[in-house]
Formats: structure tokens, C-alpha cells, sequence
């Protein structure tokens, strides 16, 4: 009762204030967002009732990812300023002015903040031609991905990467000083087309001619086999691209990546292990959206081949005309090997 009454509380709260960008504009968060936003600001509110503030404000912050809202949002900068992080904090403030404008409690907290921000920490605009995800010395920033964004970090040398879909990223250094800005702009690049595979045609070796194989030469197209090499192939590959995924689903998890991102040090940052696993997870995801395409593109292969390139009407006597010609035998098996790297095949017999 007590979490239905918190999804509902929530939800309220969403619908009382204005919903922020999600990764692709003018979407809004599913009904399973919004019970794990409402979840997670719970857990917020007791932390933060409790002043384990950076705790609170990973809980407002992970509220807000889920589900917008301002007020996820303002508690989350309040908790930041609280446990002496001005550098997350101001950078949520930015974030909370760029996309609530017209709040009045955001407009009355976040610019004391960035004014402090400004004076003690360096700003970096960071651009993207495409919306897009930045971390910063292996820090994922606040907020879904979007085009512009502005980041308060200590004087220091920084690696900032921005990332986009299908893996895609691009990386730039700068350094920054107290009280100095600086902006970088990232171009996103072009994404990796899948090639098509080529699906030969498979014949049996020369042997005696049949009666009809005259016909089928004028025919100019395909034996049906060509057809079901095609189908067993694009199977193989279909049964990996499961596999792929299901991999990509468990390893390393998203409750691995969670409970490894969930703690930070003193400064605010991620554990090494939050990265390596984050980028695991993508590697993985970009494996099975190549498979994907890989897999689709083989199936429209095999049905063009079979609808517009096989002789299917003399298929019949070709092969009665072969089994009295032919002593020997051919067929062809598909083969799939899943194991520390997944592959396919077709073995063949004579």
C-alpha cells in the first residue's frame, strides 16, 4: 500500500510541474520510470532526513533520470550543497535553469550556487552536434542526453568524452584554472553500416548431365539449394544474435553496473570498476546491434534469392534426374560455436 501510495505521490509530482527533455525530445517516462523514480525519491527523502546527503542526492538524482521533474531536481542540488560537493551541485544547477526556466524555488537556489561555482571552480560548456552523454575523468554528468550542458569541475587537467548510440564516442582534453571558462564542441561520428553478407550459391560437383539440366541452364537462376544454404545460414546467425543478447542482458547486468556506480569517493567520482563495467556493457550492446543487422541483412538476401533467383519449377525433376545420375550424395549443415567468441558455418558431404 505504502509504494502504491508512493507511485501515486510521485506521479502527482510529475503532473504539477513540467516534464524535462528525455533523450529524444518531447518523450515522457513509462509507467515503470515513474514507479522507480517514485522508489528512488523515497529512498532519497529518508536519507536525506537521516544527513547522509550524498547518499540523497544519488537517490533525487537517479529519481530525476528516470522520471524529470523540478523537484527531484531541487533536492538533489540541496543535498549536493549540503554534503560539500559545489561542483555536482552547481552543475545541477545549470541543468535545473536550462530546463525549468520558469520554476520559481529552482530560480531562487540554483543561481547563489552558480555564482559560488564561478568563483572557486572552473565552467566548461561542452556542445554536441547530436544530444549525447559526457563524462568527465570517467563521470557520467547529470541529466539525459542532450546537445548543450554546463559543467563545474575543479582546477585540473580533464579527459571529457561525449558518447552516443551504437557505441559511438569522441574524446578531448582541456585544462581548466579557478574562476576560468572553457567550452569544447563534439561532432558525432557517423554510424557503422552492417554489410550485407553474400550468399554464394552452393552446386554439387560436376557429375553426368541430367536430362533437364539443359532447361534449367536457359533457366539462367539458382538450384533451390542456393535457397536453403541461405535459410540455414541466416538461422546460425539468428541463434547467435540471441545468444549475443541475452549475454549483453546478464554480463556484466544492470544491477552489477548499478550497485558498482552507486558509491563515489570524496571528490564525488565513480570506482574504476563503475567504468569498466559501463563500458563492458556498451561493447556489448554495440556486438548484438551489429549481429542484428548482420542477421536482417541475411534474411533479405535469402528471400530475394528465393523469390526472384531459384528455379523452383523444374526442381522436382532436376532432382529425380540427379539422384539417377549422381552415385554420390551432398547436403549441407549449418553450425553454430558459442563460447568465449561465436561463430557460424556449414559443413558439407559428398
Amino acid at each position: 500500500m505504502k509504494g502504491l501510495f508512493s507511485v501515486a505521490a510521485f506521479a502527482l509530482v510529475l503532473h504539477s510541474a513540467r516534464f524535462a527533455h528525455a533523450v529524444e525530445e518531447g518523450s515522457e517516462p513509462t509507467p515503470a520510470q515513474v514507479r522507480t523514480a517514485a522508489e528512488a525519491f523515497d529512498r532519497g527523502r529518508e536519507a536525506y532526513k537521516s544527513e547522509d546527503y550524498v547518499e540523497a542526492a544519488e537517490q533525487f538524482e537517479s529519481a530525476d533520470d528516470n522520471a524529470p521533474s523540478a523537484a527531484a531536481l531541487e533536492l538533489a542540488i540541496r543535498a549536493r550543497d549540503k554534503a560539500g560537493q559545489l561542483d555536482r551541485a552547481a552543475t545541477l544547477a545549470a541543468l535545473a535553469l536550462a530546463r525549468h526556466p520558469d520554476d520559481v524555488n529552482l530560480q531562487k537556489i540554483a543561481p547563489p550556487i552558480i555564482e559560488r561555482a564561478k568563483a572557486e571552480l572552473f565552467a566548461l560548456d561542452v556542445k554536441c552536434d547530436e544530444a549525447c552523454e559526457v563524462t568527465v575523468a570517467g563521470k557520467l554528468a547529470p541529466g539525459r542526453r542532450t546537445t548543450d550542458r554546463t559543467l563545474f569541475l575543479g582546477p585540473g587537467h580533464y579527459t571529457v568524452r561525449a558518447g552516443w548510440s551504437e557505441g559511438r564516442s569522441s574524446s578531448k582534453s582541456i585544462d581548466g584554472n579557478k574562476a576560468e571558462v572553457g567550452s569544447l564542441a563534439f561532432t558525432a561520428p557517423e554510424p557503422v553500416a552492417a554489410a550485407a553478407p553474400v550468399v554464394a550459391p552452393v552446386t554439387p560437383p560436376p557429375t553426368e548431365k541430367p536430362a533437364d539440366e539443359g532447361a534449367q541452364n536457359r533457366s539462367g537462376k539458382l538450384p533451390p539449394t542456393a535457397f536453403w544454404v541461405g535459410v540455414a545460414l541466416t538461422g546460425a546467425l539468428g541463434a547467435t544474435t540471441i545468444w549475443s543478447g541475452i549475454d549483453t542482458k546478464n554480463n556484466p547486468g544492470a544491477d552489477a553496473v548499478r550497485d558498482a556506480c552507486k558509491t563515489v569517493d570524496s571528490s564525488g567520482a565513480h570506482s574504476e570498476q563503475c567504468n569498466t563495467l559501463y563500458d563492458e556493457g556498451r561493447s556489448n550492446q554495440k556486438r548484438t546491434n551489429v549481429l542484428l543487422g548482420v542477421t536482417a541483412g541475411a534474411g533479405i538476401a535469402t528471400a530475394l534469392v528465393g523469390v526472384l533467383f531459384t528455379d523452383w519449377g523444374n526442381s522436382k525433376k532436376s532432382e529425380a534426374a540427379a539422384a539417377k545420375a549422381r552415385p554420390k550424395s551432398f547436403s549441407v549443415q549449418p553450425w553454430v560455436a558459442i563460447g568465449s567468441g561465436a561463430s557460424v558455418g556449414a559443413l558439407g558431404r559428398f
